[in-house]
């Protein structure tokens, strides 16, 4: 009886300014996002910190943060939402140019510099209200995306788990990275050189995100890595200014080719198709905000991916829906 009794006193539209204040993180912003008076939400505030005995957010410098309690809340409110805006409206409209919002999202170190000047540039074009917090990424990403800390995550990982979708977006094609004229190499790059030389890599953890070493152990190799960075922009001046070689997707090799001195080679042998992927939380599957930022990043990404730049044909790319 007492739950039962609890929820008659929620009021939806309370639940409603509490996502506002946790997409904004501004008391201001949420009240102009839902065309209310800043006291008018400060009030509401303060009835559902009542409600759920909890500060929910805290106040910082640049505006209010959420508290555990909040995190804990953000994804069972949201799809709560979300299943009501489904049955009482059917295609949900925003206004861009007053929309207001800050998403946190994950975007790979390989895609950011090839995707996000144009999303960024899109965005201020059509929606300046929204602002975007690129988080760095970690093998519990998915649970930032289940507790609402984490909007959605562009990576190289197939979460597996019912409360997500998941999109594959592009392929991610590798090739291997040298220095100019490396003294142990000849061209073509063969099987039994790309073996014995020492390589630079991610760490484990961040590597056992993808199915490279999987790959590559499949193909009787074992690579000798000597150095792991935590970022993959570490690889290319590495590689530029030692002996060691690298694995990295040709696209964004294509991107940052001309910064510095380095020789692309093709993999000495076949290897599967690394995919990217897009993962968010069902709650937000509908979400009008998060549908137009999703479908902006993947329309980025799928004008800038493998079939707008030249690649070896030969290999052709394998479906990830295929077994």
């Amino acid at each position: 009886m007492k739950n039962s009794t609890t929820l008659r006193k929620v009021d939806l539209n309370l639940l409603v300014v509490f996502e506002a204040l946790y997409a904004t993180e501004n008391t201001s912003r949420a009240a102009e996002r839902l065309g209310m008076s800043q006291p008018a939400v400060s009030n509401a505030l303060a009835r559902l910190r009542g409600m759920f005995d909890d500060q929910l957010f805290v106040r910082v410098p640049r505006g209010v943060q959420p508290t555990a309690k909040a995190r804990e809340l953000i994804g069972p409110v949201r799809e709560a939402l979300g299943l009501i805006g489904r049955h009482i409206d059917n295609e949900p409209e925003i206004d861009l140019a007053t929309y207001k919002r800050l998403f946190r999202i994950v975007i790979i170190d390989p895609l950011e510099a090839i995707v996000m000047p144009q999303v960024i540039t899109t965005i201020m074009a059509q929606a300046p209200g929204i602002d975007i917090e690129n988080i760095q990424a970690n093998v519990n990403f998915y649970e930032g995306i289940r507790n609402g800390s984490i909007d959605f995550a562009c990576f190289a990982f197939p979460v597996d788990t019912t409360d997500m979708v998941v999109e594959p977006i592009c392929p991610a094609d590798l090739v291997v990275v040298s220095r100019k004229n490396h003294r142990e190499i000849k061209k073509p790059l063969d099987y039994e050189t790309l073996q014995r030389l020492p390589q630079i890599a991610l760490g484990r953890e961040l590597r056992g995100m993808n199915n490279v070493d999987k790959n590559l152990v499949a193909q009787g190799i074992a690579r000798r890595v000597k150095y792991m960075p935590s970022k993959v922009w570490s690889i290319p001046p590495m590689v530029e200014r030692t002996d060691l070689v690298g694995l990295l997707p040709r696209r964004f090799v294509q991107e940052i080719a001309g910064n510095f001195e380095l020789d692309i080679h093709e993999l000495p042998f076949e290897m599967p198709e690394q995919y990217m992927y897009m993962v968010w939380h069902i709650s937000n599957d509908l979400d009008p905000g998060h549908t137009w930022l999703r479908e902006l990043v993947m329309r980025t990404i799928r004008n800038n991916g493998p079939s707008a730049i030249p690649v070896d044909r030969t290999k052709g790319f394998a479906d990830p829906k295929a077994g």
